[in-house]
């Protein structure tokens, strides 16, 4: 999809407003400072409507009715959004180069092995990309997920991965899987483990969503379009407790090795399963990074995990954009101070 006359973007997103009264739709996003801004992640008007009394379970079970098996195969790749296709293509001055001190967070493995139920198979590898088969309950499989939310009536998807926090609720993903148009997208929910329809560690739903103000602001500055939920508990549990998170890192060399996964969906992908790309990162210049990788549509969000082990990394990239020229690489923002700010703000908070 165009953005202006050289971008392809790969996420877009949204939150809507969490009342006190109950999680209706509506309500304005709340800024939180200079660099990062929020807004309640509530329901679409008609998904609002469905609800029976007030509070998280209303608000959960509204959001259960509503993703049905056959609404999440027809969600549509997150570049489809017409903000993101009518957007200018503008980029930002920010180079991609440390800002400050390099740091990092370690990744998290569960307090207790998670149960699932089940899993799915893997269709035959694309080109330039393949499909990790991970076993259900591997970490890299139930820290990413396929995101599924509304925006302007339209249902679209996207990928998110859990990061490790103190908070312990977070997933990490686009700034356009959580906010576009200077709106926040609605019904927002994660699915950690998706594989061909199925949930084996179930939905989880956002109470909040977070992007930087610069990316609210304005949908053509990628070098800033970094996005993060916050979960609620499923069943009692804190995301991270439950399936582990991965880590994250910030100011450091462009040139990582990284693998790279997400959920692309336009085609020649489904958005059936998880698929991976790997390899170094380059200088895309205007604060971005780049990489070559194949994943389409669907995939916005899913982390580059650099100091990769086979389990566990560092976030230090996501799948966020492409120049419709040169669609065998894949954009990201360089992963800075913006990224730092994002993190350190939602790190400490819980559901």
């Amino acid at each position: 999809m165009k953005l202006g006359k050289q971008f392809a973007a790969f996420g877009a997103a949204a939150a809507a407003a969490l009342l006190a009264a109950g999680l209706a739709a509506g309500g304005a996003s709340a800024a939180t400072g200079t660099d990062v801004v929020s807004g309640p992640a509530g329901l679409s008007p008609d998904v609002a409507a469905t609800t029976h009394g007030s509070g998280v379970d209303a608000h959960e079970q509204a959001l259960a009715a509503y993703w049905t098996p056959d609404r999440m195969r027809q969600a549509r790749p997150e570049s489809e959004i017409p903000a993101v296709k009518n957007a200018d293509g503008s980029r930002s001055q920010a180079r991609g180069v440390p800002a400050g001190p390099a740091g990092q967070v370690a990744a998290a493995a569960p307090k207790a092995e998670p149960k699932a139920a089940g899993g799915g198979g893997s269709p035959d590898v694309a080109p330039a990309a393949y499909y990790p088969n991970y076993p259900v309950g591997h970490p890299v499989a139930r820290t990413y997920g396929k995101v599924f939310f509304t925006s302007l009536g339209l249902n679209y998807v996207c990928s998110a991965t859990v990061v490790n926090t103190e908070g312990k609720s977070e997933v990490w993903t686009a700034g356009h899987c959580v906010s576009d148009g200077q709106a926040w997208n609605t019904n927002w929910t994660f699915v950690p483990n998706y594989a061909n329809g199925s949930a084996p560690y179930g939905y989880w739903y956002a109470y909040q969503l977070w992007t930087t103000t610069a990316w609210f602001n304005n949908n053509n500055d990628f070098a800033n379009d970094v996005g993060s939920a916050v979960l609620y508990r499923t069943n009692g549990w804190r995301i991270t407790e439950y399936l582990g998170g991965q880590g994250i890192a910030w100011n450091y060399p462009i040139g990582q090795y990284v693998y790279a996964f997400g959920y692309p969906q336009a085609a020649p992908f489904d958005g059936c399963c998880l698929v991976g790309e790997n390899g170094p990162t380059y200088d895309g210049g205007g604060g971005t990074i780049y990489m070559v990788n194949y994943m389409t549509g669907g995939s916005s969000g899913g982390a580059w995990l650099m100091s990769f082990d086979g389990n566990w990394g560092y976030i230090n990239g996501h799948n966020d954009f492409k120049y419709n020229s040169l669609p065998q690489y894949m954009y990201s923002p360089y992963y800075g101070n913006q990224a730092l700010s994002l993190y350190n703000t939602v790190r400490n908070i819980s559901t």
